[in-house]
């Protein structure tokens, strides 16, 4: 009897140990693929630190996560309002993946057909200037609940910074923004 149950405890611990590994095997391959938000203060908690302000506005009323979010309210239709933010693109970078939570609230936009609510990248170059290659990622109009957009966007050769870019482009109304977040991806993930 005594031996069957050293064998039961040997077979239990060896099990045990398998199903250990296999979890800690797991959890490091999910932080390899997991990236570093390259956004500063994406979520807004440390007010606007971080983006260039035209016009944004903190609020602790509508969130996604988090304890605030940033609200662009506007009510003519005859300029941008936003916030923007630029960042270094680390060397060796291939693709950058792109998010936010963005809500509108009885967006309503100018003449042009690009007008709206706007959640768009620039690529920079060595001098600041934009090149080619960045893309909207949201253009909004109306009402719209919380929703995530993005996308993945390949770097273009000579870029070596890009801008986020959230506003009211030509329109009335407002949209309200939490979670900005942009990550290098591996390329061998990308779907192409």
């Amino acid at each position: 009897m005594m031996a069957f149950l050293n064998k039961l405890t040997l077979i239990l611990m060896m099990k045990f140990f398998k199903l250990l590994f296999s979890i800690i095997f797991m959890l490091m391959v999910f932080n390899a693929n997991a990236q570093k938000n390259l956004v500063e203060n994406g979520g807004f908690e440390d007010n606007l630190y971080g983006w260039n302000d035209n016009g944004g506005k903190i609020t602790p009323w509508d969130f996604k996560s988090g304890k605030n979010s940033c609200a662009i309210i506007t009510t003519g239709t005859d300029k941008w309002v936003g916030i923007d933010q630029s960042i270094r693109i680390p060397k060796k970078t291939g693709s950058l993946e792109f998010s936010a939570w963005i809500k509108a609230n009885n967006v309503v936009k100018g003449e042009h057909d690009w007008d709206g609510a706007i959640f768009s990248i620039a690529f920079l170059d060595g001098s600041d200037k934009e090149i080619e290659g960045g893309d909207n990622i949201a253009h909004l109009t109306g009402d719209q609940n919380w929703t995530r957009f993005s996308k993945i966007i390949k770097v273009p050769a000579r870029a070596v910074s890009f801008k986020i870019l959230l506003a009211m482009g030509n329109a009335s109304g407002g949209m309200i923004i939490d979670d900005v977040y942009a990550a290098v991806v591996n390329d061998q993930l990308v779907v192409k």
